[in-house]
């Protein structure tokens, strides 16, 4: 079954959909930000996306949580023993999806950021009831996704000047979570967990 997590419905705690992030540096949020309020400024209801920080996701969409304290505690024996890491993105943006609709930035794969995403696919997986998307590891940062035509156009423009640098460092990990609907919904951090910085 082929599960899309747009459709997704709040749960009992509030939630459609939960993920981990690994947000990227002040300015790339703020760079990204600036281009999503721009590319979606006369948008009634902007995707959900819109307020969610730059970040790569180090663990894809999940769903269907028995308790949230349970996944927060998976989250935060990883990061107790990972160091943190630096993630490069490449230069080149990758436009996906029919008619541009999607915008990412490819993340050079690295054995760090490898590591930190099998060791929360294992923990997190036996506790959720849905995961979406392959359990293949396609690191990158999205600009922009499931845009309409003329929002990706506008969406292409401004990105053309954005600079964000060759990557960003990892010290923490944030639990996110998405209220539905996909547009006009809201992402949120739940918790942030720091890593091992000090051995």
């Amino acid at each position: 079954m082929n599960l899309n997590p747009r459709d997704a419905q709040n749960d009992r705690h509030g939630f459609a959909v939960y993920a981990v992030f690994a947000v990227a540096g002040s300015a790339q949020v703020a760079a990204i930000s600036e281009l999503r309020r721009a590319m979606y400024s006369r948008v009634e209801d902007p995707p959900a996306y819109i307020n969610a920080p730059a970040h790569v996701t180090v663990k894809r969409l999940f769903a269907g949580i028995p308790n949230v304290e349970e996944i927060q505690e998976a989250i935060h024996g990883i990061c107790e023993s990972v160091k943190p890491f630096r993630i490069e993105l490449e230069a080149e943006l990758e436009s996906r999806g029919s008619n541009s609709s999607s915008l990412a930035i490819p993340v050079k794969i690295t054995q760090e950021l490898v590591a930190v995403n099998q060791a929360l696919e294992s923990a997190i997986s036996p506790l959720a009831d849905t995961e979406f998307g392959s359990s293949d590891f396609y690191p990158h940062m999205t600009v922009f996704q499931d845009a309409s035509p003329e929002e990706s156009g506008k969406g292409m423009r401004l990105a053309r000047g954005l600079r964000l640098g060759t990557g960003f460092y990892v010290e923490t990990l944030e639990m996110m979570a998405r209220t539905a609907p996909s547009r006009g919904g809201r992402w949120t951090s739940l918790a942030s967990f720091e890593m091992d910085i000090w051995s």
